[in-house]
């Protein structure tokens, strides 16, 4: 088994597809048409997009709890959802020119390969369209999965999420391994575009701020406030806005009672330095 099959097999934990033993035997059975676009894809890359989507992985499942809160709040209440878009759309378009580089040039068009895309990506091609705040919620939701690092279903099911129309006909297994470590590629870089944009306001932000030494020591993961009270009532904000998210992906309820201890600690900690 290659490597790139063995990284996959890694990443998306046997995913509800599953995976031959080994590659060499894996053939088109039912003489798949040339027709789908993957058979002209350029398998060699995938190596190096796991290796990448492996180390983007790690950045985001190193997130604090305090950065993560920070980031939904930031997303859910002060970025507008024309930058939103306009985010989106520009990281769509890096994942279409990698995707192009993948093809064999001539004998698939970038208008294929455009949609392509939109059908690998197709939850996040939905942020692109209409506001919904749903879509707020189920993009932080994956930030979250992608947090915690639990190769759980819910992990599985989030990697391997392709629509019907790439799969329902699909009989060869190596076909479907290159979509699924397309869309961890994809997925990935999408949410790693927006911490790295989130950080990079905030950056900017401590930057532009009048440096107070009584405050020199907070965390650089936090949102920066004026005052400790600004920010306690942006904590407790963000914690109705973490219950509402919980609620509405039907997360277990033991995980949002872990989630809610571990804000409640950081309030507490927050109110205590106020009182002192």
């Amino acid at each position: 088994m290659s490597r790139s099959v063995r990284d996959l097999r890694e990443l998306i934990c046997l995913s509800r597809f599953g995976f031959r033993s080994d590659e060499n035997d894996i053939e088109n059975s039912s003489n798949e048409s040339q027709n789908s676009i993957l058979f002209y894809f350029d398998p060699s890359l995938l190596n190096n997009w796991l290796e990448i989507t492996s180390s983007r992985l790690e950045k985001l499942r190193s997130l604090s709890t305090d950065t993560l809160i920070s980031f939904i709040y930031f997303w859910l209440k002060q970025f507008d959802h024309q930058h939103k878009q306009s985010l989106f759309q520009m990281e769509f378009e890096l994942f279409i020119e990698h995707l192009i580089l993948a093809f064999t040039p001539n004998d698939v068009n970038s208008i294929q390969i455009s949609q392509f895309a939109r059908q690998i990506l197709h939850d996040i091609d939905k942020q692109i369209g209409i506001y919904t705040i749903e879509n707020d919620y189920y993009f932080v939701s994956i930030i979250d999965i992608f947090n915690r690092y639990k190769r759980d279903e819910q992990y599985r099911n989030l990697l391997a999420n392709l629509p019907n129309e790439l799969t329902i006909n699909m009989n060869n297994r190596l076909h479907l391994q290159w979509m699924l470590a397309i869309r961890a590629f994809g997925l990935v870089a999408m949410c790693i575009a927006a911490v790295d944009f989130f950080e990079k306001i905030q950056d900017t932000l401590k930057q532009n701020r009048p440096i107070d030494k009584s405050h020199s020591s907070q965390s650089n993961d936090q949102i920066i406030f004026n005052t400790p009270s600004e920010q306690f009532r942006a904590r407790i904000l963000t914690a109705l806005r973490l219950i509402q998210l919980y609620f509405y992906s039907r997360r277990n309820i033991c995980l949002l009672l872990i989630y809610l201890e571990k804000i409640i600690l950081k309030l507490l900690t927050i109110l205590l330095k106020l009182i002192n």
